[in-house]
């Protein structure tokens, strides 16, 4: 099966390799490949909004439905996920392309052979890094030399990475084993932390929507292997009282924890239309584990309290891996089991000054406005 699955890769980027070759015009379109939708949203709003440029957006297929939302506004999208599109048109449009944003690793950029004044900058989709990703991720680890190869080959067309601070630069560096320019421009989501008519608006709507209860909001991240979570809301809610709400968003992909909350009528996992960003200025206790979520949360709401609900941190650091120094930076208390969760909720909070100055460093509230005017003014 292995030996097929390699095939199929090298036939895949052949073709790739084949079709950009011939590829000669350029144009002044800016691209943007899309896979992130949930985070890619605000990044594209806001680059829409602020930039004179033309977008031109590539999409995954998990992010056809914001893709086609700005087809109907009139901007030119293309699929990536089918070898029509793909190579009819989408190679050529980034082959001939200036700049080209991605939010995510595209594995076809590797088959490209890009012109010497090409900038592909990777924004990413998180502020910064709790899990191990790229060639540090234990997957990597494990995979075949071709395949390492052909990471690598991806990593090496990147010629900038925007980050939020030095430490996701020291990230980038080991994942990718690259060393290139870095934007310290911050991350574009957390623009709107810094802007106080919306948090306003935002906070105003949650409580229109959800009342004026103290809000719990757990996040986990995904675990490929959907291994059972012993988290008891049950004895939480019995616990915290009444004066407390318990919202909880699954990953789209765990089936098993999904069937678990919906059947608790004690929780709520309808967030009626509003976003995960739109919801952490309102979040008074955020509980998570591996996830990206406290970049942000600690800029949305400063007076706010982390608890890491790490039950399997063993076997996440082993199957997964987590960046170094993990349990000396988290702005608050590493917990295994809900005993010591629903004492970890009753204590006092912690500060997210340091954590801030270490993973928040570039964020201002203007990265869209730097990028910008980084890609309208560059000159080689």
């Amino acid at each position: 099966m292995k030996k097929i699955i390699n095939c199929f890769k090298s036939v895949y980027l052949f073709l790739v390799k084949l079709r950009g070759k011939y590829v000669k015009k350029r144009h002044e379109k800016v691209i943007f490949l899309l896979s992130f939708p949930t985070t890619s949203k605000y990044m594209l709003e806001a680059l829409m909004n602020k930039s004179s440029k033309e977008f031109i957006i590539c999409y995954t297929k998990n992010s056809k439905s914001l893709a086609l939302e700005y087809k109907q506004k009139g901007y030119q999208v293309h699929d990536i996920y089918t070898m029509s599109s793909l190579l009819g048109t989408v190679v050529p449009l980034v082959k001939g392309a200036k700049f080209i944003l991605c939010d995510n690793y595209y594995a076809f950029l590797g088959g490209i052979n890009f012109f010497d004044d090409t900038k592909i900058v990777q924004l990413w989709h998180a502020a910064g890094a709790i899990k191990s990703f790229g060639l540090e991720a234990k997957y990597a680890q494990q995979a075949s030399d071709l395949d390492r190869k052909r990471y690598k080959e991806t990593y090496n067309k990147y010629t900038h990475y925007m980050v939020s601070s030095n430490e996701m630069k020291n990230v980038f560096e080991r994942s990718y084993e690259t060393l290139i320019e870095f934007l310290p421009f911050g991350y574009i989501p957390s623009d709107k932390y810094f802007d106080q008519d919306w948090i306003e608006k935002v906070k105003k709507e949650f409580v229109q929507k959800f009342g004026q209860k103290k809000t719990l909001l757990y996040v986990p991240t995904y675990r490929e292997k959907n291994n059972e979570n012993p988290i008891d809301f049950s004895s939480i809610t019995k616990q915290i009282g009444h004066n407390w709400q318990i919202l909880v968003k699954a990953h789209p992909h765990d089936s098993k924890f999904q069937n678990k909350i919906q059947k608790n009528s004690e929780i709520i996992t309808d967030f009626k239309g509003m976003t995960l960003q739109e919801i952490l200025p309102s979040v008074d206790c955020l509980i998570t584990d591996y996830s990206s979520v406290p970049f942000e949360y600690s800029l949305a709401n400063p007076n706010g309290k982390m608890i890491f609900f790490c039950y399997d941190l063993e076997m996440y650091r082993n199957t997964v891996g987590i960046q170094p120094g993990f349990l000396e930076w988290i702005p608050g208390p590493l917990v295994i089991n809900t005993h010591q969760l629903i004492e970890a909720i009753e204590d006092e909070g912690f500060k997210f000054t340091e954590f801030n100055q270490l993973w928040n460093q570039f964020n201002e509230g203007n990265a869209t406005e730097k990028l910008m005017e980084w890609v309208e003014n560059y000159n080689d």
